[in-house]
């Protein structure tokens, strides 16, 4: 057992109730900051960029680390206006970049993730999207917000929200779930499942919890876990962000949810093993590398992004294929999807916002560049750029015209 569990474990065992300090005046938040380091483990503290010195929560001895996140965060958005966000700036004693921080190093000058693409009365603006962020990464760029409020649909990868939760996740227990007889503890080897425990410990969970799942379904919950520890949330992701005002805008997908898990949780035994191990591997190295990938993506940096996003793929040949299984194979159907909204151009005014995962737009086999082959080409949108004026107004066309897969 390490030195940290062993503290965290005889932390709980001292206090039944994690001890939940909310601190609201300057002098109160600044030694707490100093008595951080004294405090044990699992501990978090969150704040408001707004008012750092103010608005706080601070949490210890928390039975793991994704329960000493939820709890600062919980305890600092009792004192935010409903409009202030807070977030994660430490967890034990990691250090977590803070969203200023992040904005403050985007050049004034720079391109978006945002493409423009016009034929015959048809506009596409195509963006790319981070699936899961933190609040305190908005506003997104105006050109973004201005692109989405002038379009007629709203397109996904996959529209999460056609299902109610409950079949969502049935439908993902179907693929996740190892074939009956078959149990994780027999499928990994002795060493990899018992890091996998260590590392489960962290979020509030065993082995024995998920002895069912997959190690791609378990590697999943792994990364989304750590992502919540460090204050990140799949509700603040662009997906959630625009489908929460997509008012009367029909909801189109470029995927099924079926084809998704079935990518993601088909692969064979053997890869789903290997990423599941590399991913244990560079868990704790997360927090620097998603900093890199943002800032890339803020910036409109392409070659960053690609970068900071392989680095967190793995480089083994069976985690290169899964990649390209992920990426460009996609890519192709995707870019096919959207190259029909275009073909289907008769002269009515349509607007259509795409939003797909970022890495899917560069790269020689990325969205963009795929769509200029098939004889579409789309402009960049820049940072304080004013958007063209969209074409005149026509009367919508019934959705059932509108599908982007045949």
């Amino acid at each position: 057992m390490t030195g940290r569990r062993l503290r965290r474990l005889l932390a709980v065992a001292a206090s039944a109730a994690a001890a939940v300090l909310a601190l609201a005046i300057p002098g109160g938040a600044a030694r707490a900051a100093e008595d951080y380091a004294a405090l044990a483990e699992a501990k978090a503290l969150a704040v408001s960029p707004r008012r750092p010195d103010e608005v706080r929560g601070l949490v210890h001895g928390q039975p793991h680390d994704l329960a000493a996140a939820r709890a600062a965060l919980a305890a600092c958005q009792r004192q935010a206006a409903p409009d202030e966000p807070c977030e994660v700036v430490r967890l034990n004693g990691e250090r977590i970049t803070t969203g200023a921080e992040i904005r403050a190093r985007v050049p004034a000058r720079h391109p978006l993730f945002l493409w423009r693409f016009e034929r015959q009365g048809t506009v596409v603006y195509l963006a790319g999207s981070i699936h899961i962020l933190k609040p305190t990464l908005y506003p997104l760029p105006a050109q973004i917000e201005t692109a989405f409020e002038r379009a007629d649909h709203l397109v996904l990868e996959v529209d999460v929200t056609a299902l109610p939760p409950q079949a969502l996740q049935q439908r993902t227990l179907a693929y996740g779930l190892l074939p009956p007889g078959q149990s994780l503890r027999a499928v990994l080897p002795d060493t990899l499942y018992a890091a996998l425990g260590n590392r489960l410990a962290d979020y509030g969970m065993t082995p024995d919890m998920l002895d069912r799942a997959k190690p791609a379904m378990v590697m999943n919950q792994i990364v989304v876990s750590r992502l919540m520890s460090l204050g990140y949330l799949p509700d603040s992701g662009l997906e959630s962000h625009f489908l929460a005002r997509r008012a009367g805008r029909t909801v189109l997908e470029l995927e099924s949810l079926d084809d998704q898990l079935d990518l993601l949780f088909n692969q064979p035994l053997d890869t789903q093993i290997e990423l599941l191990a590399e991913t244990l591997e560079v868990a704790d190295d997360i927090e620097p590398l998603l900093t890199g990938m943002l800032l890339a993506w803020l910036s409109g940096d392409d070659a960053a992004f690609l970068e900071s996003f392989r680095a967190q793929s793995g480089d083994s040949p069976r985690a290169r294929a899964f990649t390209r299984a992920l990426l460009e194979d996609r890519n192709h159907v995707m870019a096919d999807g959207i190259a029909r909204f275009l073909a289907a151009a008769d002269g009515a005014s349509r607007t259509y916002f795409v939003l797909v995962g970022a890495a899917h737009l560069v790269g020689e086999e990325g969205i963009v560049p795929l769509l200029a082959d098939r004889g579409y080409r789309g402009r960049r949108i820049h940072a304080g750029e004013t958007l063209p004026a969209p074409p005149a107004r026509a009367p919508r066309a019934p959705a059932d015209t509108l599908e982007a897969t045949p």
